[in-house]
C-alpha cells in the first residue's frame, strides 16, 4: 500500500486554521523585523503590508489547485502530474535545501532564550528545540496539531500585548516618509521579499490535503483568511518595533530590545517566552508536520527508495523523512551559519522554485475540466493564467534580489545543488524503470470520506 493512503484523516478546519497561524507567526516576525528595518527604517510598516498583499496574489494558484484537487504534499504532485514527473522532483529537490530554513527556527529560537539566560549554550538550545519538535511529530499529526493550537492561543496574547502596550508610546514623527527608504527603493523592496518569509506559510495547508477532513474547502478558505488577518497584526507590530526606538536602536535586532522598553518584567517575560519562544516554537513544530509529505508520494512515484517513505503503523508518520529534515535543521546550527545567510538562501530558493508548482496550475482546467468546474474557488482559464503570470514575476523577482544578498560560498552552492538536481532527474528520469512507470493521477484521490482505495490507476507516463 502506498504510504500517502495510510496517513489519517483527522484535520478539521480549527486544526488546519491553527497550524496555518502557527507557520505564519513564528520566526519571521520575531526574528526578521530587525533586519527590515536595516534595510527600510520606518518603511518597515509598509514592506510588510506590501508583502502580505503579494503573498495573497501568489499563494492564489496553490489555493485554487488545492480547492479543485486537495492531495498529500500539493505542490510536488501539482508540479508532477500537471507539468511533467521530472520537474516535479526537480522541484522537490530544491525544496531540500530551501529547508535549510528549519535552522532559522532553531537559531531565533535559541537567540531569544539566550535573552533569558545569557549563559546557556547556545547550539545546545538550538538542537534541543529542534528534537522536541521532531519528537512530537513522530507521534502523528494530530499530536502535532494539538500542541500547535496550544502554542498559538499563547502566543496570540503575547503579540496583542505587545501590540496594546506598545502603541500608545509610538513616536509618530519617527514613521514619517522621509525615513523609509534610507537605502532606497532597492532596500525597501529587499525587505518586502525577507519579510515574505513572515507573510508567507498559509499555502503549506496545500501539503496537508490527503490528511484534512474536507479539504477542498479548508484550503482556500484558510490560506485567504489566515494570510489577511495576519498581515494586519503584523502592521501594528512593524509600527510598534520601528516607532519607539530610534530606528539606528532596534535596525537589525530582534523584537526583545522593544519589548525591554514597553513592557513591565512580568509582561516582558511572558512575551519572551510566550511570543517570541512559543512563537518559533509552533513554526517550527507546523514545518514538521508538512514538509515531509512531497517525498512520501515521490518515493511511492520511484524517484526515491520506497523504504526512505514507510510510515509508522501506529502513529501514521513517515519516520524516515522527519530523520531526515530534522537533520537538515540541524547541520547548520552545529556549523554555525549566520542566521540571515540561512534565511536569505533558503528563502531566495524557495521563492525561485515555487514558481513551478504555481505554473502547474495554468494545466488545471485543461487536464482536468471536470474537477476544476467543482472547484470551491475557480476563476476563467484566461484569468487564471493571468494571476500565474503576476505571480511567476513577483516570485522570481523577490527571489532574485534576496539570492543576490547571500555570500559567495552559499550561491555557489545554491548553484551547484541546483545543477546537481537538474543531473539526477536527467539521469533517473531517462532510465527504463522510471520511463516505463505508471503513476497516479488525480482520479486516482481517495474520497474526502475515508473509503476503499481503488484499485485503477489513470497513469501519468514518465
Amino acid at each position: 500500500m502506498n504510504g500517502e493512503y495510510q496517513l489519517k484523516k483527522e484535520l478539521s478546519l480549527w486544526h488546519v486554521v491553527v497550524m496555518a497561524i502557527g507557520q505564519i507567526i513564528g520566526a519571521g516576525v520575531m526574528s526578521l523585523t530587525g533586519i527590515a528595518i536595516a534595510l527600510t527604517g520606518s518603511g518597515v510598516t509598509p514592506a510588510f503590508v506590501l508583502s502580505a498583499m503579494l503573498t495573497l496574489i501568489t499563494t492564489l494558484p496553490i489555493a485554487i489547485m488545492g480547492a479543485s484537487i486537495p492531495t498529500t504534499g500539493g505542490p510536488y504532485k501539482y508540479t508532477s502530474r500537471l507539468l511533467s514527473p521530472r520537474l516535479g522532483f526537480f522541484y522537490l529537490l530544491i525544496f531540500l535545501v530551501a529547508n535549510l530554513t528549519l535552522a532559522t527556527y532553531a537559531i531565533s529560537f535559541a537567540k531569544y532564550f539566550q535573552s533569558l539566560l545569557p549563559s546557556v549554550n547556545f547550539s545546545l538550545i538550538a538542537v534541543l528545540i529542534l528534537t522536541l519538535c521532531y519528537v512530537v511529530n513522530m507521534f502523528g499529526v494530530k499530536s502535532a496539531a494539538s500542541a500547535e493550537g496550544f502554542l498559538v492561543v499563547v502566543k496570540v496574547i503575547a503579540v496583542f500585548v505587545f501590540i496594546l502596550w506598545g502603541v500608545p508610546k509610538i513616536q509618530w514623527d519617527t514613521l514619517a516618509v522621509t525615513g523609509m527608504l534610507p537605502s532606497g527603493l532597492g532596500g525597501f523592496l529587499t525587505a518586502t521579499g525577507l519579510v515574505s518569509f513572515a507573510t508567507g506559510g498559509a499555502s503549506i495547508v496545500a501539503e496537508l490535503g490527503g490528511e484534512m477532513k474536507n479539504p477542498k474547502r479548508d484550503i482556500p478558505l484558510t490560506i485567504i483568511l489566515t494570510t489577511a488577518g495576519i498581515a494586519v497584526i503584523y502592521a501594528f507590530m512593524a509600527a510598534v518595533a520601528s516607532g519607539v526606538l530610534p530606528i539606528e536602536q532596534v535596525a537589525g535586532k530582534h523584537l526583545d530590545e522593544v519589548a525591554k522598553a514597553i513592557l513591565p518584567q512580568p509582561l516582558f517575560l511572558f512575551f519572551i517566552i510566550g511570543g517570541s519562544l512559543f512563537a518559533i516554537a509552533s513554526t517550527l513544530n507546523a514545518t514538521f508536520s508538512w514538509v515531509t509529505k512531497g517525498f512520501l508520494i515521490a518515493c511511492d512515484d520511484g524517484w526515491l527508495p520506497k523504504g526512505l517513505g514507510a510510515v509508522n503503523k501506529k502513529f501514521g508518520t513517515p519516520h524516515w523523512l522527519l530523520t531526515i529534515f530534522y537533520l537538515i535543521g540541524v547541520i547548520p546550527v552545529v556549523t554555525e551559519v549566520s542566521l540571515e545567510t540561512v534565511t536569505e538562501m533558503g528563502l531566495g530558493l524557495f521563492l525561485l522554485n515555487s514558481v513551478l508548482p504555481v505554473l502547474a496550475a495554468t494545466q488545471l482546467p485543461k487536464k482536468y475540466p471536470h474537477l476544476y468546474e467543482k472547484s470551491f474557488i475557480k476563476l476563467k482559464p484566461k484569468n487564471l493564467n493571468l494571476l500565474v503570470g503576476v505571480t511567476v514575476v513577483i516570485q522570481l523577482f523577490q527571489g532574485f534580489l534576496l539570492m543576490k544578498e547571500i555570500p559567495a560560498t552559499g550561491l555557489y552552492f545554491s548553484i551547484g545543488f541546483i545543477a546537481f538536481a537538474a543531473l539526477y532527474v536527467w539521469i533517473v528520469g531517462g532510465t527504463p524503470r522510471m520511463k516505463n512507470r505508471k503513476m497516479s493521477g488525480f482520479e486516482d484521490e481517495r474520497p474526502i470520506n475515508v473509503g476503499p482505495i481503488h484499485d485503477h490507476k489513470i497513469g501519468v507516463n514518465q
